[in-house]
C-alpha cells in the first residue's frame, strides 16, 4: 500500500508540474491566466506531500541526524531505531486521529476555501489522514520485521552520499 501511495503521490507532482507550466505559458505568452492552477497546485502538493510519507519511511528516505547513531554499536542502534519506529506509531496515530476530528468537523459547517473554485475543506484534510495511517502502518510492519528477525531488514538511517 505505501509503495502505490508513493506512486501516486510522485504522479501528483509530475501533474503539478504540468499544470503550472501551463499557467507560466498562458499568463505570460497569451496573457490569459487560469484561476484554478494555483489552488489546484496547492491541493495537488498536501495530497503528493502526506502520500509519499510512508514511501520514505519504507525506503529509509526520510532526514535523519545520525550524530548520535554513528557512535553506536550494532546492537544499540537496533534499539534506537526500535524507539524511533515505536515514537513514529505513536505520533503518527495521534496526528491521524486529530486529523480526523478535523475533517469530521470541516464537514459538519461545511467549510470550503475562500476562492474561485470553493474546494471543500474536508479535502485538505483528507490526505493528512491518509498519509499518516499508512506512515502508522509501515512503521508498525517495520517494528513486527524488526522484533520477528532480530535484525532490520534494510539498512539502516545513514548518511547519505553527497
Amino acid at each position: 500500500m505505501s509503495h502505490t501511495a508513493g506512486e501516486i503521490g510522485s504522479w501528483i507532482y509530475f501533474i503539478i508540474g504540468v499544470c503550472v507550466v501551463y499557467e507560466v505559458v498562458s499568463r505570460y505568452v497569451f496573457n490569459s491566466p487560469t484561476h484554478w492552477v494555483e489552488e489546484m497546485s496547492r491541493l495537488g502538493m498536501v495530497w503528493g506531500t502526506f502520500l509519499i510519507l510512508a514511501t520514505c519511511l519504507s525506503r529509509r528516505q526520510l532526514i535523519t541526524i545520525t550524530i548520535v547513531s554513528q557512535a553506536l554499536g550494532p546492537r544499540a542502534r537496533f534499539m534506537q531505531e526500535l524507539v524511533i519506529f515505536v515514537l513514529f506509531t505513536l505520533l503518527a496515530g495521534v496526528i491521524a486521529w486529530y486529523g480526523i476530528e478535523s475533517m469530521i468537523q470541516t464537514i459538519s459547517v461545511n467549510r470550503r476555501t475562500n476562492t474561485t473554485l470553493s474546494l471543500p475543506y474536508w479535502i485538505f484534510y483528507l490526505p493528512i489522514v491518509l498519509g499518516f495511517v499508512l506512515f502508522l502502518l509501515q512503521a508498525l510492519a517495520e517494528i513486527g520485521a524488526m522484533l520477528l528477525t532480530g535484525h532490520r531488514l534494510k539498512p539502516g538511517f545513514g548518511q547519505e552520499e553527497i
